[in-house]
């Protein structure tokens, strides 16, 4: 999901990575695309409908190939010790949980095909309170869930039913997508690295916890498909919706039914995951038709609940349903079957006799789509690829949902996998942290590494041009582009990027601070503080974009690669709102005072009366739209989650309505201007000249605002 500052406004990441920068291009270019490869409290349990339709015969996956597996990199350490790991874990995990105030954590290390450790910590429920059991307990696993369909759907192109490179839609229904004759075709090359273009909407209907309102994929894609907003294969910036397209596409070639038949018949049941599935729980008798089959009552008597800290006890919430996302989000499984699942592909598709995919596919999940830098996210088949500090290339896919956070890491230079995931909302740099923690323990090395610092050559006034280039506001590529929606995700997706006099570049957002050092090569930099796992703008190296043939900077991503913040106007920057949405506040309430001083005032003309009374009107409605939106973002502080879940809310929608009124009434101002400027006649003096100027200064300042809120997409209350 998007985290929103949960993310990916900022996705929270990993932080810590040093690269090898030297020879790297001085200004970073976008991405370029390889050569294709060679030919979640838990509902109460439901069980399912007695009389369900025969599921139609899915596409058989490709035989097993008999050729060998590619030359990927073997462990080269000495085997990891079982009670090691659990003796590090047994420590580690229980002050994490205390330090993020997590209920319940799952945790499974696996190596050489073997389990080493399989464990739950904490409880996955309360009233009554359950431990949390590795072997039982359902954990939700957010958008690790994309991982199973980006390997069916390299099982799709090992057996010719999909091109890499060919076209989705000759794939799929045209009522469920079209292409937009603006851009080039998609392809599931663009899904899989996150190059679609598409812009990123998930607020009111990405989750949703009324088991009685949801719906199926496709109405769901139908209705929400996001607006494409640059062309394919540009950069990445992580797109839902373009996962959820790849899983609709498996679908449509296989003959499935649906996504978790499909996940079921070509990934779960041939691995034996017995505790894993995409089913949610709901009532079918309730619910659209077009569901798939809900979870059995088995397995929904095993779920985990979702915890919200309030920051005093824990809240159990309702299971967050993402079924209409089926194949990006929404899978649940245990610490057990996640072992066997990182066993299968750290040995490459085969495991316990079974051959999930063949060696073009095992070679696909290490190999990245994007020529990128050293260190950096190429995507690899959709997986994420990121250089551990200790120097290790690493695999795998974090996920969220409202509650629940997960992080899945593999490390084939050592043959282990690593699962945990947490079922509390504040757990996401638990998950984080825990990976880096252990590979830094196993490799004998120290989890806090010294804080770089800048070269005494790197200082502010040795390179002020150079710094000055870069310095401004940046807003994420992954927000909504339009309405009410895409202010609102512009305004918490925005960080602004300065130096100190040392050199060190400081980003700032609303997830807090983080300082980068000037690497060797320019344009890219490096995070200060290595050791630091935590969440919000420290997502590994940065490496910045000039504008060509200048020396401006137009944009910066992070090795991550799950979004590019590009350089954004001041009419597009949060201060240039705040101070502006200041001096209206200021304004309206001279303009009040001014009420209740009528009777000190000279006889104005008729027209003047009713600007004048106007002018009152609008300033209460400013005033009454600055309350309510600043009271709704209050709330957020709380609970963050509560974007996804109620929107459009009551309250910023009035403050967008209010606010379009008084932009309304400030239009009609301009319409009554001539008549307020005319001079008085017979019994009335009418305004001075300095009253009329006032005046319209006013009316001038209040329709800037009003331009202002326009460009932000502010004032559309309706979307």
């Amino acid at each position: 999901m998007p985290r929103l500052s949960k993310t990916p406004g900022l996705c929270g990441a990993l932080a810590g990575l040093v690269f090898g920068l030297m020879g790297l291009p001085a200004s970073a270019a976008p991405p370029s695309e390889t050569a294709p490869p060679p030919a979640e409290a838990s509902a109460p349990p439901i069980t399912p409908p007695a009389q369900a339709k025969p599921a139609p015969k899915v596409a058989p996956r490709p035989k097993p190939i008999t050729t060998p597996a590619p030359d990927l990199p073997v462990a080269d350490a000495v085997p990891a010790s079982a009670a090691d790991i659990e003796a590090f874990t047994d420590s580690v995990i229980p002050a994490l949980m205390k330090r993020d105030h997590v209920l319940g954590t799952t945790v499974a290390i696996v190596q050489g095909g073997k389990p080493l450790l399989i464990k739950g910590y904490g409880y996955d429920r309360l009233s009554p309170a359950r431990a949390t059991n590795g072997y039982t307990s359902l954990f939700r696993i957010g958008s690790i869930t994309k991982t199973f369909t980006w390997i069916v759907a390299r099982q799709e192109i090992e057996a010719g039913r999909i091109k890499l490179d060919g076209p989705i839609a000759d794939y799929l229904p045209p009522d469920i997508y079209r292409e937009d004759r603006r851009y080039k075709p998609l392809r599931m090359r663009d899904l899989m690295a996150h190059t679609t273009g598409y812009e990123d909407t998930s607020l009111g209907h990405l989750f949703q916890l009324d088991p009685t309102h949801l719906q199926g994929t496709n109405s769901y894609l139908r209705r929400h498909t996001p607006m494409r907003v640059r062309d394919r294969g540009q950069f990445s910036s992580y797109s839902n919706f373009g996962a959820a397209l790849a899983a609709m596409t498996v679908v449509q070639t296989s003959k499935a039914r649906d996504v978790p038949g499909l996940m079921e018949a070509r990934i779960f049941k041939p691995l034996g995951l017995n505790h894993t599935t995409l089913r949610e729980p709901y009532d079918p008798q309730t619910s659209l038709s077009e569901l798939p089959t809900p979870m059995s009552r088995d397995l929904a008597s095993k779920l985990s609940s979702g915890f919200l800290w309030d920051g005093a006890t824990w809240q159990s919430e309702p299971f967050d349903h993402t079924i209409a996302m089926s194949g990006a989000l929404g899978a649940s499984s245990t610490a057990a079957d996640m072992s066997r699942y990182m066993a299968l592909l750290l040995g490459n598709g085969q495991l316990d006799g079974v051959q999930m995919f063949g060696p073009s596919s095992a070679n696909a999940f290490r190999s990245p789509l994007l020529k990128l830098p050293k260190g950096y996210n190429g995507w690899a088949s959709g997986f994420v690829m990121r250089e551990h500090p200790s120097g290790v290339m690493t695999y795998g896919h974090g996920g969220a949902t409202l509650w629940f956070n997960a992080n899945m890491i593999l490390v084939p230079e050592l043959d282990i996998g690593i699962y945990v995931a947490a079922n509390t909302q504040t757990g996401e740099a638990l998950t984080e942290a825990y990976p880096d923690l252990l590979l830094a323990h196993l490799k004998g090395e120290s989890p806090n590494p010294a804080p770089l610092r800048p070269g005494s050559d790197m200082s502010y006034g040795s390179h002020r041009a150079y710094y000055d280039a870069i310095a401004g506001q940046y807003a994420s590529t992954r927000r909504a582009y339009s309405g009410l929606e895409g202010a609102i995700t512009r305004l918490i997706n925005t960080v602004d990027v300065d130096f100190d006099t040392n050199g060190r570049m400081i980003l700032s957002s609303g997830d807090g601070m983080a300082a980068y050092v000037p690497a060797g090569t320019s344009g890219f930099f490096l995070p200060e503080d290595r050791g630091n796992s935590g969440t919000g703008l420290n997502s590994g190296s940065l490496r910045v974009a000039f504008k060509p043939d200048t020396t401006k900077a137009i944009a910066f991503e992070t090795s991550s690669n799950m979004t590019r913040y590009e350089r954004i106007g001041w009419v597009h920057n949060p201060q240039t709102l705040g101070g502006f949405t200041k001096l209206v506040l200021v304004s309206c309430l001279v303009v009040l005072v001014g009420l209740t001083r009528q009777h000190h005032q000279n006889n104005p003309t008729e027209a003047q009366t009713r600007a004048a009374w106007l002018s009152y009107a609008i300033a209460f409605m400013w005033l009454l739209a600055i309350w309510a939106f600043s009271d709704w973002r209050a709330g957020l502080g709380s609970d963050p989650s509560s974007l996804f879940i109620n929107w459009p809310s009551g309250m910023v929608r009035m403050a967008s309505g209010l606010a379009f009124l008084a932009a309304l009434g400030t239009a009609l101002q301009f319409a009554l201007m001539f008549w307020v400027w005319q001079d008085a006649q017979y019994y009335t003096d009418g305004w001075s000249l300095t009253q009329k100027i006032g005046h319209t200064a006013l009316m001038a300042f209040w329709a800037l605002y009003s331009l202002v809120l326009i460009m932000w997409g502010a004032l559309t209350w309706w979307s």
